[in-house]
């Protein structure tokens, strides 16, 4: 579908759009006024919900789309879009709940609620659509946007909620809307009139879009429909709800304009290049099989993957037949050895080019030349060979009748230069004589360097000591032989293994010397190579952790003569797996050497920067000064100027990236602590850091080192309690309201042998952190499933279940619904017996493997709960989509329940969400009567805490 007709198509549906809305308020306005449906009648509310979350849904739509889909030429306008579409989506929403005959929403349901939250949307969305209009570029991120919009909604929920008398009024019951709501109307009304005439003009200017006819038609709908809203006096009258099927219709209209053409467009527009590249890849075989060359393409396993008509003819087998093969199957055996060095070669990254001869059918020799190519994605990596062969027989015998030539008439002069680089000075080091390989390797001709000394190809590179100890011995008579690093004209350096033989008069007096070089230039560059990655990081360039240990061991010995102070940062970046997650790792690795190249700039060439592994990187100042205060106060500067330089924004791939880093620092003079003792104190400073935020720098502290040490005991202890039989599980009562037990929760204790009882505050976030909460859960759960295997026979307690804590770590263990299964089925528990109790933020990620876990094991009788509710993220969608059977209120809340009003609104709130989703609460932590009073009398029926229970073992629970 070509552009113009795109275009023709959505103005004559733009056009039919709004003749049709015209027609439709024209033949409405002649109707006398009456009511659809009787006043707060259900009927009503259910359709006045349906038309508002129809709108509710496209703006979310417009939202997503926005978000994911605009082409580059668009994305200007997606930030208006996101923000102005994500308040009309919450404005929307609080609008039809607010609606007067709606259960209370934080504050009774009202029409002037209700007026206050639509004339909120419908301004928002007014300013959007204008500013989409006028391409007014927002700016900031996309989720900077969307958050701005996430929070107007909850200050307008605020205001109309609680200070709705902030607000004029805009409705008197029986005498209907106010003129101030009616003035207001109107404003909207040519607001989105003008709109309307604005996008239909823009619709005709070049490089416009056929979305601007669609939010022509719109706005042009929508303002028609705000004149219905001007001047009714019942809710229910006909106008009230014929004017929502006017925005019903706006928002269809919005929808196509941004689903259908940003979306259903480039899916065409990719068939019709699909298209194109076919015919193109038609074209490019035929010019291939016309080439005079053999041409193949092989992938990495030495398949064929394209072959031209030519060289399936020279193979005698069809094309179709060698697509597919290996070369080892297809080629001649005496040829395969050959092949397949040149093809390895290729893979390797290497361009070779090799001559082969070949029999014809006719007997008769021919040779072709053979060039064997790497082939690279659009990254660099080698994905195939590309093999080109051409005929060069003719060019291969005129080349050997001028080898013969040339090889007669150089082969003494070979014999001379090709083993040696020969020079020949006077007594004075003048040169009189060189070699045509001197020359070469210089890069100055033989007129050039006779009448010269070495001097013109000296690099620098030696100290004088260096030549006067040369001098000294050939002046004594001996030779000298050594390494010499020299400066060809170009500027290259090379090097060159040297003997140097004088010749002496008979005074005993050198008259000549003669200089016999090799070039050992590759050996050199290949041993400085080995040296840079035994001691510099591959990715960054610095020096390495073996490297580092170095300097810092020569650091503290010259620091112990000297008596000066140093430091030493060791630094991480926060939050740096996130970068290699969520845009690979290639950026993550480009990312470190932005961080290599900032800290480079921050030090001078004195100081070491070192690269540890990962984002580890350590620096090492030197001479800070003979007063341990000022130099620590230089080093802290230092370490200010780092944690500023490296928090600036780096650009990946054109975007912004924050990565913070945290610094732990530590002084040194002398050789007082070993090099390991000082890296793990400053490892110490840097954990000190991140416990207290990220992003700063500490000093290290021996308090935070016993506080180190004591974490790091506690979880060696920790590591053992299982396998040592210290943990316990006790259980909690949870009772109805007339205090009997109706099921019970287990919870874990450690005990251990010389700490005595530990807190699970203490150890359940350590064992989060290190993975043993995976291990000790299954223990747990197996504890559970085994005493309810014990209460079959109890006649009291047959009838519990018991509700087992699931971290979400353990959550998301692959295995985590097998197991689960595997312990219930051995221990033979009966469906409904056991309940799993889950956090909100165990089910934030992942969400659709999260409900097929919930589901497998909701197929086996398992029952779910979530704990702490109201302390997360809360999400309606998924209470609404995850198998849930019970909602725990979080013991913050039940506290001051009977005291606080913001509390008991919340537990009223979640008291009513799960009555109509036909869910269980149970209030956590009630230690009072009064809450406990206060909670029944709110209608919850499921009691947990100390006033009803304490935790205790099996065996006491008799007296529950």
């Amino acid at each position: 579908m070509n552009t113009d007709h795109l275009l023709d198509k959505s103005r004559r549906m733009a056009g039919w759009a709004c003749a049709l809305a015209l027609c439709a308020l024209g033949t409405a306005l002649t109707l006398p006024t009456f009511s659809m449906f009787a006043h707060d009648s259900p009927t009503m509310l259910i359709v006045h919900l349906l038309l508002e979350m129809f709108s509710v849904v496209v703006s979310v739509l417009v939202v997503v789309i926005a978000w994911h889909t605009f082409a580059q030429d668009s994305q200007r306008i997606s930030s208006t879009l996101i923000f102005g579409f994500t308040v009309v989506a919450g404005m929307d929403i609080i609008h039809a709940v607010s609606y007067e005959g709606m259960p209370a929403f934080g504050s009774p349901s009202s029409t002037s609620k209700a007026i206050f939250f639509w004339l909120m949307g419908r301004g928002v969305e007014l300013l959007a659509i204008w500013l989409v209009a006028r391409q007014v570029l927002l700016p900031g991120a996309r989720w900077q946007w969307q958050l701005g919009g996430l929070l107007t909604v909850v200050a307008l929920f605020a205001i109309g909620t609680w200070h709705l008398e902030w607000f004029p009024q805009t409705f008197i019951p029986s005498r209907g809307v106010t003129p101030f709501k009616t003035g207001i109307e109107w404003i909207l009304c040519m607001g989105n009139l003008l709109a309307a005439l604005y996008f239909w003009l823009a619709a005709n200017r070049p490089n416009e879009g056929a979305r601007q006819y669609y939010f022509a038609a719109a706005c042009f709908i929508m303002g028609l429909g705000e004149l219905t809203f001007t001047s009714y006096y019942d809710t229910s009258d006909f106008l009230v709800i014929f004017g929502h099927l006017f925005k019903v219709a706006s928002y269809a209209l919005i929808y196509a304009g941004t689903f259908m053409l940003d979306m259903r467009e480039p899916y065409e527009h990719l068939h019709r290049s699909e298209q194109a590249l076919r015919s193109k890849q038609a074209e490019l075989d035929a010019v291939l099989s016309q080439v005079p060359a053999t041409i193949a393409r092989l992938d990495r396993e030495g398949r064929y993957r394209y072959v031209n008509e030519r060289l399936a003819h020279r193979l005698g087998q069809p094309v179709d037949q060698i697509m597919g093969r290996t070369f080892e199957e297809v080629v001649e055996p005496v040829r395969r050895a050959e092949v397949s060095y040149r093809w390895a070669l290729a893979l390797s990254g290497q361009t070779s080019s090799y001559e082969w001869p070949v029999m014809d059918e006719h007997g008769r020799q021919s040779y072709n030349s053979v060039s064997m190519a790497p082939e690279r994605a659009a990254d660099g990596r080698v994905i195939g060979v590309i093999a080109v062969s051409i005929e060069t027989t003719e060019q291969y015998l005129l080349q050997q009748k001028l080898l013969d030539s040339l090889r007669e008439v150089s082969t003494l002069k070979a014999a001379l230069d090709a083993h040696a680089i020969v020079a020949v000075t006077d007594a004075r080091g003048i040169i009189t004589s060189v070699n045509k390989k001197f020359s070469d390797i210089s890069g100055y001709s033989r007129t050039e360097l006779l009448g010269q000394t070495h001097r013109i190809i000296n690099s620098g590179y030696h100290p004088a000591s260096f030549f006067h100890a040369l001098w000294q011995t050939l002046e004594s008579g001996r030779v000298w032989t050594g390494e010499i690093c020299n400066r060809a004209k170009n500027g290259g350096l090379y090097w060159v293994d040297t003997t140097i033989v004088p010749y002496m008069d008979e005074a005993g007096l050198p008259v000549r010397f003669i200089a016999i070089r090799a070039d050992i230039t590759e050996r050199k560059r290949i041993e400085l190579q080995m040296q840079e990655m035994a001691y510099r990081d591959e990715l960054t360039g610095l020096p390495n952790r073996r490297l580092l240990l170095d300097r810092l061991q020569q650091t503290l010995a010259q620091s112990a003569r000297s008596g000066q102070h140093g430091a030493l940062f060791f630094l991480d970046l926060d939050h740096f797996k996130d970068i290699n997650d969520t845009r690979g790792h290639n950026q993550g690795d480009k990312l470190l050497t932005m961080v290599a190249a900032r800290l480079r700039q921050c030090f001078s060439q004195t100081d070491t920067v070192a690269r540890l592994g990962g984002d580890e990187f350590v620096v090492l100042l030197t001479d800070l000064g003979a007063n341990r205060i000022e130099a620590t106060a230089l080093a802290s500067h230092h370490g200010e100027n780092v944690l500023l330089s490296l928090s600036e924004s780096y650009q990946l791939n054109g975007t912004d990236v924050n990565c913070t880093p945290s610094i732990g620092m530590v002084m040194y003079c002398g050789q007082e602590l070993s090099s390991d003792e000082l890296l793990k104190q400053a490892d110490i400073a840097l954990y000190q850091a991140k416990g207290e935020g990220r992003q700063r720098m500490c000093l290290f502290d021996p308090l935070v080192q016993i506080s180190y040490e004591k974490r790091m005991a506690l979880e060696t202890d920790l590591r053992h309690a299982l396998a040592r039989n210290e943990f316990q599980v006790v259980y909690q009562p949870i009772t109805n309201h007339d205090r009997k037990t109706v099921y019970v929760e287990a919870l874990l204790r450690w005990r251990q042998p010389l700490r005595g009882l530990i807190p699970p505050m203490d150890f359940i976030p350590l064992a989060e952190k290190t993975g043993l909460i995976v291990p000790i859960g299954c223990w747990v759960l197996e504890q559970a499933c085994a005493q309810l295997a014990q209460w079959r026979s109890d006649p009291q307690r047959s009838a519990w279940h018991i509700a087992v804590n699931v971290s979400a770590r353990q959550f998301q263990q692959p295995d985590f619904v097998q197991q689960v299964i595997s312990v219930m089925d051995h221990f033979a528990v009966d469906h409904g017996q056991l309940a799993l109790e889950v956090t909100e933020s165990s089910l934030q990620t992942k969400l659709t493997e999260t409900v097929e876990k919930m589901h497998g094991l909701r197929s086996r009788g398992v029952r779910f709960a979530i704990d702490d509710f109201g302390t997360g993220y809360s999400s309606l969608f998924y209470l609404k989509e995850l198998p849930i059977d019970v909602l725990k209120i979080d013991r913050s809340f039940v506290s001051h329940v009977d005291t606080n009003d913001d509390d008991a609104a919340i537990a009223k709130t979640i008291l009513s969400l799960a009555s109509h989703m036909g869910l269980h609460v149970v209030a956590e932590g009630v230690e009072t009567e009064s809450q406990f009073e206060t909670l029944r009398n709110f209608g919850c029926h499921l009691f947990q805490g100390y006033l009803l229970g304490r935790p205790v073992p099996n065996e006491e629970l008799a007296g529950v």
